[in-house]
């Protein structure tokens, strides 16, 4: 018995999956800041959502529609400006990747499309 193969990440998931790493490592670091700032435990507690929230979409990125979990959990990301306003400007440069990347991986889909290749990078038939 074979195990199953997972089909090949396509540029979507690869891209938003790097950017929902290094976002969580920014939240990790935005929550040390905030309690050492605060010492008060909403503030951290909020980061961690996220933080394990950014870490809980990952799988579904692998879904046509997991971009817009994603999407929803960069709401989440520039919520936490609420608990620390300095985090605005994290948010910004952090959501900005995001677009970046959701652009990029779009472009790149719809260039294999036209070129008669699958879209998630596995063989053309």
């Amino acid at each position: 018995m074979s195990p199953r193969q997972r089909p090949a990440r396509g540029a979507m998931e690869s891209l938003l999956r790097v950017v929902h790493g290094l976002q969580t490592a920014g939240i990790a670091f935005g929550a040390l800041a905030v309690w050492g700032v605060t010492r008060d435990w909403p503030g951290p507690l909020a980061f961690a959502v996220v933080g394990v929230l950014l870490i809980a979409t990952m799988p579904l990125l692998r879904h046509p529609w997991g971009w817009i979990a994603s999407l929803v959990t960069q709401a989440a990301v520039v919520a936490l400006t609420w608990f620390e306003p300095v985090w605005g400007v994290v948010a910004i440069v952090l959501v900005g990747l995001w677009i970046y990347c959701f652009v990029k991986a779009r472009q790149i889909e719809r260039q294999r499309r036209a070129q008669g290749l699958d879209p998630r990078g596995a063989p053309g038939t």
